[in-house]
């Protein structure tokens, strides 16, 4: 099943790997647009996940089956950079098909390793969801988009955003909070073999010490002043990190 992707070339002999770009819960690929933005002279490859934009409706929405539909669209060598519930897919993507993924980027990752508070907020989500009307969901989906933005760089692409997620269909925004519940993230993350760096907010879903247990490997870094959607907010603080990965593993 092939995804939406929105693909733009960076400068040959710049950047050999080309950047792979995979949205949150109920976004689509404009929701990464400040990361390609970043990044003006890498080959970039932003995708709609599996119902979300413009990618076709999908008779499963696990992580497994969105991981496997992803690497569909991914060239040899990418490094995967995942926001939210993307982070999830992009870890499945790289246990799926480690000798095609160079390197894995996590912007606030939706749990992977949880702390328990983590997940009792998860299935607590969950529960709401379940009860919930179309009607109920989409303006859910307003309140919660605009509660994980402390203050955005452009108040207008947060806009565009939250239109974007109050316009998901009910059935993929249910199905979709399922399987980040139901995914098991610590040990897909301990089958990692590529680099890795998770980038968290100040409370995170998944805490640096739980994910260097899974996976030692893993570099983390920490933002400040930003909620879950930090990419609106403190690229300024991301890119630096991100750079620093790429230099010191040669991506």
């Amino acid at each position: 099943m092939s995804l939406f992707i929105n693909e733009r070339a960076g400068n040959p002999g710049e950047a050999e790997h080309p950047l792979v770009l995979v949205h949150g819960w109920c976004c689509d690929h404009g929701a990464m647009k400040p990361v390609a933005d970043a990044f003006p002279e890498r080959h970039v490859i932003s995708v709609d996940l599996l119902g979300h934009g413009r990618s076709p409706a999908s008779n499963s929405y696990s992580i497994e089956t969105q991981a496997a539909a992803l690497m569909q669209a991914v060239p040899d060598g990418a490094i995967l950079v995942g926001h939210s519930m993307g982070a999830q897919v992009a870890v499945e993507a790289a246990v799926q098909a480690p000798e095609r993924v160079a390197g894995l980027v996590l912007l606030d990752p939706a749990p992977i390793v949880p702390h328990d508070s983590a997940k009792a907020y998860t299935e607590d989500m969950r529960r709401h969801i379940d009860r919930m009307d179309p009607e109920q969901l989409s303006d859910m989906l307003e309140v919660f988009g605009r509660r994980q933005i402390v203050k955005a760089a452009d108040q207008t692409a947060v806009e565009s955003l939250i239109e974007v997620m109050t316009r998901t269909p009910a059935a993929v925004v249910r199905a979709c909070w399922d399987a980040v519940c139901n995914w098991d993230g610590p040990a897909a993350f301990a089958r990692l073999t590529c680099p890795a760096l998770a980038i968290v907010i100040e409370r995170p879903l998944n805490r640096p010490v739980n994910l260097a247990k899974a996976y030692p490997k893993v570099m983390t870094g920490q933002v400040t002043g930003a909620g879950h959607m930090l990419q609106f907010e403190v690229m300024d603080q991301v890119e630096p990190m991100m750079r620093r990965f790429f230099a010191l593993h040669r991506l």
